[in-house]
């Protein structure tokens, strides 16, 4: 069933490890700033975040490739221009492991 934040939307799910780099607020706040993904033929591709939405502090509900966001899983939503066009994708920072993965694209 998908959460609230997601039903006006369709994402495709995935779970790839990703590469951010973040700002880290005084507050402990996370700001992701830029991604790097590795597309479907194995080349990095970066993007700059334009925009995002911390979604941490929406409770525990579940991510579009099923893992569930609680304290330990902060999840993002975040808008990055890839050849002009607008894309939304949702990634999450593990604070267990210290990794960043892209939980989903929207389509």
């Amino acid at each position: 069933m998908p959460d609230s934040y997601t039903t006006h939307k369709e994402y495709k799910t995935d779970n790839r490890p990703i590469d951010v780099i973040c700002q880290h607020t005084r507050d402990g706040a996370l700001i992701p700033i830029k991604i790097r993904i590795q597309d479907d033929e194995g080349e990095f591709q970066t993007y700059m975040v334009k925009a995002y939405k911390d979604l941490s502090h929406k409770g525990e509900f579940t991510l579009p490739n099923g893992v569930i966001a609680t304290h330990t899983i902060l999840p993002f939503e975040c808008i990055i221009h890839v050849f002009g066009r607008e894309k939304h994708l949702r990634i999450y920072y593990n604070v267990n492991d210290c990794t960043w993965r892209l939980a989903g694209e929207y389509l």
